[in-house]
């Protein structure tokens, strides 16, 4: 009786699945980082689904030799699970039967995704940009996950269907994956939109804890030991010392072991 309120309350407080986010906006370190604060992006859902929707959409990024910049997305929800306005939910029992294993086991402990990827629910995606010469980006294309976490490429018009000033990412699914395509404008049941202030560089403490080095793969724009803020693996050991060269034979003088027609002579084994 003592034990069992201890899960409960570890999956049920919405507050432990989201990062936490210190006040205030830092300051950006670069022109490229101060232009991606400033574009507004927009999250939304063409469904109702369970979980809120984080505060902050963190972002890493990196530069092609294009001039392209790749701006990876991480939204985190504080929870995973098939209740709301879908058919898993109208149905009842199949979506009892995949909260039992999948996000809740049993409802008193944390499901497969829990085990398998760690607290919450981390979406990701990417969007790739080119600068002007005012300093604004242009959206080129993004990249994010469908239903079945397979990846999906969003051209321009995708991501600009629903507003043409703020690039939006949608699901379609319950589950959260960010790929949906063909909806327009008043189709979602929620869009939030994050601008300065509330999009940040991803701290490397924030991507450990949410073990972001193996979940929301379309934000992963840097390696996996750069996202943990980890160094770039390195030779540690000083290198080997190649062996000894022996002094080679002069060419007129046959090697060791040969005959003067330079042979290789076989030794005689007495039976």
């Amino acid at each position: 009786m003592i034990a069992l309120p201890v899960p409960l309350l570890a999956i049920s407080a919405q507050g432990s699945s989201l990062p936490r986010v210190e006040p205030g906006a830092p300051g950006a370190t670069s022109e490229i980082d101060a232009a991606i604060e400033r574009q507004a992006v927009c999250v939304g859902s063409t469904v109702a689904s369970a979980g809120e929707l984080g505060d902050v959409l963190y972002y890493r990024t990196s530069t092609d030799e294009h001039g392209d910049i790749s701006v990876g997305y991480f939204a985190f929800f504080s929870e995973e699970r098939p209740w709301g306005n879908n058919w898993l939910t109208w149905t009842v029992l199949p979506a009892i039967a995949v909260d039992l294993v999948y996000t809740h086991s049993l409802f008193l402990g944390p499901g497969v995704q829990r085990f398998a990827y760690g607290k919450g629910d981390v979406e990701g995606f990417r969007i790739v940009y080119r600068m002007a010469e005012d300093g604004r980006l242009t959206v080129e294309h993004g990249v994010a996950d469908r239903g079945d976490h397979s990846e999906v490429r969003l051209e321009r018009a995708d991501l600009l269907s629903i507003e043409a000033e703020r690039p939006t990412v949608y699901s379609r699914w319950w589950s959260h994956q960010l790929g949906g395509q063909g909806a327009g404008p008043g189709e979602l049941v929620y869009r939030r939109c994050y601008g300065a202030g509330a999009i940040r560089p991803l701290p490397p403490d924030v991507a450990l804890d949410f073990r972001l080095d193996r979940r929301a793969g379309p934000a992963r724009v840097v390696p996996a030991a750069a996202l943990l803020g980890q160094p770039a693996p390195t030779e540690l050991a000083s290198p080997r010392l190649a062996p000894p060269q022996l002094a080679s034979p002069r060419k007129d003088e046959p090697p060791r072991g040969a005959d003067d027609q330079g042979r290789a002579l076989r030794p005689i084994v007495a039976l």
